[in-house]
């Protein structure tokens, strides 16, 4: 601890500090009054709340603080007590002091774990969560830095109280607070939370335990945040050969994006778990039909054309092969058009099922030459574009070797508002044909204040779908960034 430290908060005798966040500062510190070690935790508003708002924010800090302080459960760190110092007039909430290390160390330093022992600490951790949410207490930052595991292996929930804070009406200051990797969809879009996203969070917690990666990670803030709201991870046996593939099903139902179809209960996952670790069948599996392969959802459909568009779009046209058997004719008089080489070229690029997409926002068609059947047997690959962007409005253009296969209109609507700021999120997905073999793909965007152009290489086999991951990430520098996906 520097010499500027503070040597008294409250009560409390500082020792050392132990830790360092954006909320504030952490220390052991000693109680005078009842002779015990505690750890301290400030809390800095600094950043946090605007002045007029100071009031407001403190009192309902320190009234979930101690509603959080009425919490009893081996798995829960407890709260001593909480107060704020006359002197600095800061905030700290006073933790039973722990010795071990938190499941981010220990990830850090050995990896991912046993994933018997990786279910073990996540299902104690639910139950823990579970006895919080029963008294109407969500948590709203479970990550591996808030998880201490003792020395005897029992893992205790930190940072109750203080991670509630952004529960309360502040949410424009409050909602940026958490973690954005453990964020649950509905957390880092802003919508109304339950003890649900808790559930969520554990599960990315849980992801990384099984696998020593992230479910969901970027080189950005918002594309972690664009990633949680609309992108699933690889299934964890995926990455770790030999995994049961049970575990899968516990993770991708902790894991929903639909809120509605992941473990009601932190009770629910936990007693899954428990029969996975005895080898029986999850108790709470047949109540569960897991959400569609990605490969299944529907293609893109054209702008105002509504459900019927869905159900014309939700697989590509066959090509038509019956009116060249009708009237072989055609071919002679195609030729006599456009000459030999060049109907062998047309007809060639249709076989393959390569779409030419009209101007605007009109859906791309194929083009209209008949085919006869003997060329119909190759299917084309599958480009999937899917677009995350902060931008108010804009345009954004695809290429696949030079040719224009892409052009729509962008818009975004504001999604959290910080202070002065106004955070805006938008996105398309649309899903091209493109011949089997090897193609450079371009993705331009322009808006008022920004344009960018970047390129990737990408092979493409008959009949499968690859997903380019295109994302304009941040807030006073923005940058295009493209990633094949999983």
């Amino acid at each position: 601890m520097g010499e500027a430290g503070p040597r008294i908060l409250g009560r409390y005798e500082i020792q050392e500090e132990i830790g360092r966040g954006m909320m504030g500062v952490v220390y052991r510190a000693r109680d005078p009054a009842l002779g015990r070690t505690v750890a301290l935790k400030t809390v800095s508003l600094l950043l946090a709340v605007p002045d007029e708002d100071r009031a407001g924010f403190e009192q309902r800090f320190l009234n979930e603080a101690r509603v959080a302080a009425g919490l009893n459960h081996p798995g829960i760190v407890v709260v001593h007590d909480v107060g704020r110092d006359p002197g600095s007039a800061s905030l700290y909430i006073a933790l039973e002091y722990l010795e071990g290390e938190t499941l981010a160390e220990r990830v850090k330093r050995d990896g991912r774990l046993d994933w018997r022992e990786a279910l073990r600490l996540t299902a104690k951790v639910a139950d823990a969560l579970h006895h919080a949410h029963e008294r109407h207490i969500v948590h709203r930052d479970v990550k591996p830095a808030n998880i201490m595991l003792l020395p005897s292996g029992q893992p205790k929930l930190m940072d109750f109280g203080i991670a509630k804070i952004p529960a309360s009406q502040l949410t424009n200051a409050g909602e940026f607070f958490g973690t954005p990797s453990y964020m649950s969809p509905e957390q880092a879009t802003g919508e109304p939370l339950d003890a649900r996203s808790d559930v969520f969070s554990l599960g990315a917690v849980l992801y990384l335990l099984l696998t020593g990666t992230r479910a969901f990670d970027a080189p950005s803030v918002p594309g972690i945040l664009a990633r949680v709201a609309k992108k699933d991870p690889p299934p964890p046996s995926k990455l770790i050969p030999g995994l049961p593939a049970i575990v899968d099903y516990i993770v991708a139902r902790a894991l929903a994006k639909d809120s509605g179809r992941r473990y009601a209960t932190a009770h629910m996952l936990a007693e899954d778990i428990q029969d996975v670790l005895a080898e029986r069948t999850p108790r709470h599996r047949a109540s569960w039909t897991p959400p569609a392969p990605a490969d299944e959802t529907m293609r893109s459909i054209p702008a105002g054309r509504g459900a019927a568009a869905a159900a014309a779009t939700t697989r590509p046209p066959e090509p038509p092969t019956a009116d060249l058997r009708r009237d072989p004719s055609l071919i002679l008089r195609l030729a006599e058009r456009v000459g030999y080489r060049g109907v062998l070229v047309l007809v060639a690029l249709v076989a393959v099922g390569l779409a030419l997409p009209l101007a605007g926002r009109r859906a791309a068609q194929s083009f209209p030459i008949p085919l006869p059947s003997l060329l119909t047997t190759a299917e084309p690959g599958h480009l999937e574009i899917d677009f995350e962007h902060p931008l108010r409005s804009g345009t954004l253009r695809v290429y696949v070797d030079d040719a224009q296969v892409l052009e729509e209109a962008l818009s975004g609507k504001v999604t959290k508002k910080i202070l002065s700021f106004r955070l805006r999120r938008g996105s398309t997905n649309q899903t091209l044909d493109v011949a089997p073999g090897e193609h450079v793909i371009r993705v331009e965007v322009d808006s008022t204040g920004y344009d960018a152009s970047r390129r990737i290489r990408g092979t493409f086999k008959s009949g499968e779908t690859r997903r380019l991951e295109a994302t304009v990430d941040g807030l006073l520098k923005k940058e295009l960034t493209l990633i094949w996906g999983g």
